[in-house]
């Protein structure tokens, strides 16, 4: 009997069930889980901003060969306290894992320019922080789907352009962010990045930096 490669079957499984995640701002309101289970797909749910939002990201998921489309709010049963507090916590462990992350910028107007990015709402928010260091494939969307800057590559980590706009607005170096470990930084500075995020609910900003601070049993 053929002896099974498993390098090939769990590059074969790793390609098939990568997700993708999107990462945005949310503004009015939002899918929930429950919205999601009431309609039975996210393409039968009202006709909204926030519900064109998700389509939209569906499809983009199709367009870059992905099978699968994961977005908090929706996917996290948040009305079970226990589900909620576990995907909080391991929340890092999950972008870590992602085969993609695409950042939607509804603020940033197409035909984007360097700057830009840095003026976005998603740049003050908690959890995104914990998002741009954790993740290692990231795509920036301006307000209309389209890559910022007009910038094609397959992951803006690799653009320089881009990574040196987040690294002077986050005071970190670009090799941080491109290859970030916890380690990489001093707990001050951590405390710093996470005394520039806002969050409705406070307490976010200490779930949202778990990860950076080695906090849970993932390691």
């Amino acid at each position: 009997m053929r002896e099974l490669d498993n390098e090939w079957i769990q590059q074969v499984v790793a390609s098939f069930f990568g997700y993708m995640m999107l990462s945005h701002v949310w503004q009015g309101n939002k899918p929930s889980f429950q919205d999601i289970n009431i309609a039975k797909s996210m393409w039968n749910l009202p006709d909204t901003s926030s519900s064109d939002k998700l389509c939209n990201f569906c499809k983009e998921t199709c367009r870059l060969g992905h099978n699968w489309a994961w977005s908090d709010t929706c996917c996290i049963d948040k009305a079970t306290s226990s589900t909620l507090v576990q995907s909080l916590t391991f929340m890092y462990k999950w972008y870590m894992n992602l085969a993609l992350t695409l950042i939607f910028l509804a603020d940033t107007v197409h035909l984007s320019k360097l700057g830009d990015l840095t003026c976005s709402l998603w740049m003050t928010q908690a959890w995104t922080l914990q998002e741009l260091l954790a993740l290692k494939v990231i795509l920036f969307y301006d307000s209309r789907w389209k890559p910022y800057l007009a910038d094609t590559v397959m992951n803006h980590k690799e653009s320089p352009e881009i990574i040196q706009e987040l690294a002077k607005a986050i005071t970190i170096p670009c090799g941080t962010i491109t290859t970030f470990s916890p380690d990489d930084l001093r707990v001050c500075e951590k405390l710093h990045l996470a005394s520039m995020c806002d969050a409705t609910v406070k307490e976010d900003i200490v779930y949202s930096v778990i990860g950076i601070f080695k906090s849970c049993s993932l390691w």
